[in-house]
């Protein structure tokens, strides 16, 4: 056993283990030995165990389209491999062979589960070396693809390819885009996103048959290979559509190049029918000119292909240019592991450094919200530090759990800033708040926050279009994540094992820093229903689970305490009796269509509930009503109020998605409907307009919801 322990010492994940733990490790791992050339598992095989190298190399690969393996990496000692196969108890996405004598350590999924909840401390240590590793095979996976953009023909004969047409898929042109986008932006440098539509192609298809309309996309597809370069990505995004993202080439170039691509298409015939000639409708958008960021980019150049179509299609947009007052810098994903870990040893730093904080949250604060500041003032707490939380705006009834932990740890939250209090202040933390504006501010705050001498710390989540940074640069943990609580656990564990960190005898992660940070978590994401990529569940699933065990373990077991991230939810969603009250009155005005069941309430209705039950209520009931009604119609949920003349002049809208349907981002309905002022996430959004702007709210609410039918209509068809 004992040359294991040297042996398991030297591998990164296990480094931070002692002796006992190692001990019990090794009794649960099985010791494998392979030949040269030998297959460990094959691509598609059901994904059981994780496997650490103790010598030897593997090499990974997969099966290309004509039936030939591909090449992809070797995996060398010290390494580990199998990990998202018993993490997401999905099927090998790779094969794996020896290229050398191999000697391996395998690790069962359930032997993985079983450590985890009976030795939690040990599997947090193994759990965070995973996270870094494997965060940075994100990054590396991104660059991989890149490299395999420049290899021309042999990249597109790989499973990334779209059978029909030979070109890029969907799923490469995803999973390019956002390091395509960081590439850009780091080195300076420009880089066009292009989408484009095939004009009337389901009118073709019905006039001359769905055989022609396959021989136009081909056609169409041959003049896109011989229009642009092979280092430029081109996709068929799906039927008719196509995205195209092209390094090194500004906004104006590429309509250029897109225009000419335009007319050698316009100039294809076809034999059989010679009328008929293939028109494009093109969106384009670029960085820096356009955005800043991928998701900005990506609505930037919807919007485009949008008005292509309004102005009578046949045409390329190039999206307008960033005017010189919209200049605040949008919030991108940070580029590289690197740049994230000197962001949280800067934030650490200042954690030291400063006795005095001031936390601040968003306006309308939501569960997310509450809790990253409860949260992030517990890891203040632990290092004596004095904090004060900002919340002038009320609480919902079922989060005063939280206010209590701030209570029983001696945090101060207090509804009103004074002078005194900001002379104090070394330090002003904005948690989950997509921009400055949306802030809980008072003119002491507004000085904190304007005074240069104060660090501005900001932890976040959103990305969307309308997101820009409150922070200071090198103090922006701001990252894609199910909420900002799931950041302030990734920084917590980050805290955890810093050598300067010095918690006393205190257990580091107790019961109440986790109860705050999976409410944030369960909370936002509405139990992970409302994460969109493979890798916001994966992250999701791991800080769950690591903060769901520390939960269970630090609860009492003859206590009424929440134990799980099950029971935090359900505390949650349950309503109020007001709270009952309310949703029963709106629902009084509820409509139904096929796919968008809505809620609109007139400004009459609005202030009498207002009237009735305040402003916190209000806004809980009709995030919460909107999600019910998505749920009861499968698809969308629609909720129109006015706010109460003594808050704003504007009128509220919150649309809502179902768990179970995914075909839209809810962030590109807003973009298509040309609203600035909203945002939110891919299942959630909220967005507002002035009440001068709409004489009827009645007729303008079944507008809206007739404008979104057609784009969820649009947006399946897509699919199919």
């Amino acid at each position: 056993m004992q040359d294991l322990h040297g042996a398991l010492n030297k591998i990164t994940i296990f480094a931070d283990l002692q002796d006992f733990e190692l001990d019990i490790l090794i009794s649960r791992m099985k010791r494998v030995r392979f030949g040269k050339g030998e297959t460990v598992f094959h691509e598609g095989d059901e994904g059981k165990e994780l496997y650490v190298i103790l010598d030897g190399v593997i090499h990974t690969s997969m099966l290309l389209a004509d039936g030939t393996e591909f090449f992809i990496a070797a995996i060398e000692k010290g390494s580990f491999f199998g990990d998202m196969a018993i993490i997401e108890n999905a099927p090998r996405s790779a094969t794996c062979r020896t290229g050398e004598p191999c000697d391996l350590l395998s690790l069962h999924r359930q032997d993985f589960y079983d450590i985890i909840h009976l030795y939690p401390d040990m599997a947090l240590k193994i759990l965070y070396q995973m996270l870094t590793i494997i965060s940075g095979r994100f990054k590396d996976a991104g660059a991989a693809l890149s490299e395999m953009v420049r290899w021309g023909e042999g990249a597109r004969k790989k499973a990334i390819t779209d059978e029909f047409t030979g070109l890029f898929n969907r799923r490469f042109l995803d999973e390019s885009f956002s390091t395509s986008v960081s590439r850009a932006l780091g080195a300076k440098k420009p880089m066009s996103f292009v989408m484009i539509d095939m004009d009337r192609f389901g009118q073709l298809n019905k006039e001359f048959g769905e055989a022609f309309g396959d021989q136009a996309i081909l056609a169409a597809s041959k003049v896109f290979r011989e229009s642009f370069r092979e280092t430029d990505i081109l996709a068929r995004y799906g039927g008719d559509e196509f995205s195209f993202i092209l390094p090194d080439t500004d906004g104006q170039r590429a309509r250029a190049l897109c225009g000419d691509m335009a007319q050698r298409l316009r100039e294809v015939r076809f034999p059989e029918h010679p009328e008929v000639t293939i028109t494009l409708s093109i969106g384009i958008a670029a960085v820096p000119e356009t955005a800043d960021s991928p998701a900005a980019l990506k609505e930037a150049a919807d919007k485009a292909v949008y008005t292509a179509k309004q102005e009578g299609r046949d045409r390329a947009v190039l999206a307008p240019s960033r005017a010189a007052g919209q200049q605040s810098e949008t919030k991108t994903e940070i580029c590289t592991i690197a740049g994230k870990k000197r962001i949280v040893q800067n934030i650490i730093t200042e954690i030291f450094t400063h006795n005095s904080f001031l936390l601040l949250g968003h306006k309308e604060p939501d569960a997310d919200c509450i809790a990253s500041l409860v949260a992030f003032a517990l890891l203040l707490a632990k290092f004596q530090k004095e904090v004060t939380i900002f919340l002038p705006d009320p609480v919902i009834e079922q989060l005063n759990y939280l206010l209590a932990i701030c209570k029983y740890n001696s945090i101060n939250v207090i509804r009103d800033v004074q002078t005194e209090v900001t002379k104090r202040i070394g330090a002003a933390v904005i948690l989950d708040t997509p921009k400055p504006e949306m802030i809980m501010t008072n003119a002491s705050v507004r000085s904190v926050l304007a005074d240069p001498s104060v660090r501005k710390i900001e932890i976040d989540h959103h990305l969307h279009a309308d997101s820009c940074y409150a922070g200071d640069p090198g103090y922006r943990l701001v990252s894609n994540a199910s909420s900002a609580c799931e950041l302030i656990g990734y920084l917590a564990l980050k805290l955890s094992k810093n050598p300067d960190a010095q918690a006393g005898e205190t257990d580091f992660f107790s019961r109440n820093l986790a109860l705050a940070i999976l409410t944030g978590i369960v909370g936002d994401s509405q139990m992970g229903k409302y994460l969109k990529t493979n890798k916001e569940r994966w992250y999701y699933r791991i800080f769950g689970g690591i903060f769901d065990t520390l939960l269970l373990e630090r609860t009492t077991k003859n206590g009424r305490n929440m134990s799980s991230m099950e029971d935090i939810f359900a505390v949650i969603r349950s309503f109020s009796k007001q709270e009952n009250e309310c949703y029963g009155l709106m629902k009084k005005h509820l409509k139904k269509t096929q796919s968008v069941h809505r809620i609109i309430l007139g400004e009459k209705e609005s202030e009498e509930l207002f009237d009735r039950y305040g402003e916190e209520i209000i806004v809980n009931v009709s995030k919460s009503a909107a999600d019910h009604l998505a749920e009861a119609s499968k698809k969308l949920g629609l909720v129109v109020y006015y706010d109460a003349p003594d808050i704003s002049n504007l009128i509220q809208f919150r649309l809502r998605r179902s768990a179970k349907f995914l075909a839209l981002d809810l962030r590109s309905v807003i973009a298509r409907l040309g609203i600035t002022n909203g945002g939110g996430h891919p299942g959630a959004v909220g967005f507002r307009m002035n009440k001068d702007e709409v004489t009827d709210i009645y007729a303008y609410g079944e507008n809206l919801a007739g404008r979104i039918e057609e784009i969820l209509t649009t947006a399946e068809e897509k699919q199919s």
